[in-house]
């Protein structure tokens, strides 16, 4: 499968399951794939460091910076790290808690 591509989570961290049935009512399909550049940039900003079982390094812990101001610093830790996930990252605004814009998308192989 294509880096960027995988299982969708929804917004519980649930997987999303929409079943399809054949004519005998036999589940044959029902995992939901798509795109997950948005949702793999949006768990890694939640993520705390350690919280990723296979990269321990990895996790921004956003929620800190509702304790601090210093935007451009937080800028350089989520460029970093959406870098270890082989997103190319063009650009990301960051201005006020309430202002956060990131343009990546994933390195091609």
């Amino acid at each position: 499968m294509a880096r960027g591509r995988g299982i969708l989570i929804n917004d519980d961290y649930e997987i999303q399951v929409q079943p399809e049935r054949s004519g005998t009512g036999k589940i044959v399909k029902g995992v939901v794939i798509g795109n997950t550049l948005y949702q793999n940039t949006a768990l890694i900003l939640k993520a705390n460091k350690g919280e990723f079982k296979q990269q321990p390094t990895l996790g921004i812990g956003i929620d800190g910076v509702l304790l601090d101001d210093d935007y451009m610093d937080w800028r350089r830790k989520i460029r970093l790290q959406l870098e270890l996930d082989e997103q190319k990252v063009n650009d990301i605004i960051f201005n006020s808690v309430d202002n956060l814009v990131i343009d990546a998308v994933y390195n091609s192989k």
